[in-house]
């Protein structure tokens, strides 16, 4: 038994698991998915059915709420408003971002001009926060006095943190594609290999196979874990009456799956008692003797021959 067996047969396993999980997840994926479908086409026909009544008892419904109480009206109003917002913030300020990128120059102007009216009231409310938190400020403006102080002695830029336009990251993005696939050359290489010294392969053989097992066993525990969360699941989403034809197919199936895994573990048993047997029976030939260098020596075989007695003496 070597010391690959383990690993190929953790790997076989996780694999078999992942199919599983695949399948099981298929499965999920199209039972909610048929059980959405059929919520929405019922909604659709009944308010197909009903579109005025609908209508009709939502406007009844809005005036009742604003006339018995218009502040809890607004109140939630604002409240179906913020839900939304949240629920789409990452959208909304994408395309926030999307369109300031595109053209920046209306919203500096807006700036500007929100700066020239609120020109006082911007700086009393910086006056302020800086008197709030005075201890806060001179520490980081200290901070930053040392931070430069320390680039400029080693000799580095002073460091500028600005808002990129749309122009300067597709700039940068190009660049970094350009830096990362680039094809080294053969004397680079080399260079590079001279400069350190290499790992013996026979160490990085070990560490990968270390890894690849404690990979795999890990992988294997999480995947055991979702695919019983799965299966639980599963039986607790039916989608409608299952009928009997249904019932007896998902039994057979689970009734398979169980003899499959129990057959799949004696073999494993079975296979573990078959190499422990062979390895105590196997013969093993004694190690050679080896031939002594000196021609004037003695053969070992009369060395051997001890205590004679009879007519051998």
């Amino acid at each position: 038994m070597t010391d690959d067996e383990p690993i190929d047969r953790v790997f076989v396993e996780s694999e078999y698991m992942r199919l599983q999980i695949a399948h099981a997840q298929a499965q999920l994926y199209d039972r909610r998915k048929q059980q959405i479908e059929d919520r929405r086409r019922y909604a659709r026909q009944y308010y197909a059915a009903h579109r005025e009544e609908q209508l009709e008892y939502q406007r009844q419904r809005r005036e009742a709420q604003r006339e018995s109480d218009p502040e809890r009206y607004a109140e939630l109003r604002r409240g179906r408003a913020k839900r939304w917002y949240d629920r789409h913030k990452e959208d909304q300020n994408a395309k926030q971002r999307a369109k300031y990128r595109a053209d920046p120059q209306p919203h500096l102007e807006r700036r500007s001009r929100y700066y020239a009216e609120h020109a006082e009231e911007i700086k009393a409310k910086r006056r302020e926060r800086y008197a709030a938190n005075k201890e806060q400020e001179l520490a980081r403006q200290e901070a930053w006095r040392d931070r430069e102080r320390r680039r400029r002695e080693v000799g580095l830029p002073v460091r500028r943190i600005h808002a990129a336009t749309h122009t300067e990251l597709q700039a940068n993005e190009d660049a970094a594609g350009a830096f990362f696939a680039r094809r080294w050359s053969g004397r680079e290489i080399r260079r590079m290999r001279k400069a350190g010294a290499a790992t013996p392969p026979e160490l990085v053989t070990a560490w990968l196979r270390d890894c690849a097992r404690a990979r795999a066993t890990f992988h294997l525990a999480e995947q055991k874990e979702e695919l019983e969360r799965l299966q639980k699941e599963l039986a607790r989403a039916k989608s409608g009456p299952m009928s009997s034809a249904e019932r007896e197919r998902l039994e057979a199936q689970r009734i398979a799956d169980e003899e499959r895994e129990a057959k799949r573990l004696e073999e494993e048993r079975l296979d573990a008692i078959g190499r422990e047997v062979n390895e105590r029976l196997r013969h093993h030939d004694p190690p050679r003797r080896v031939h002594h260098n000196d021609p004037a020596a003695p053969h070992p075989l009369l060395l051997q021959q001890q205590h004679q007695m009879g007519l051998d003496r």
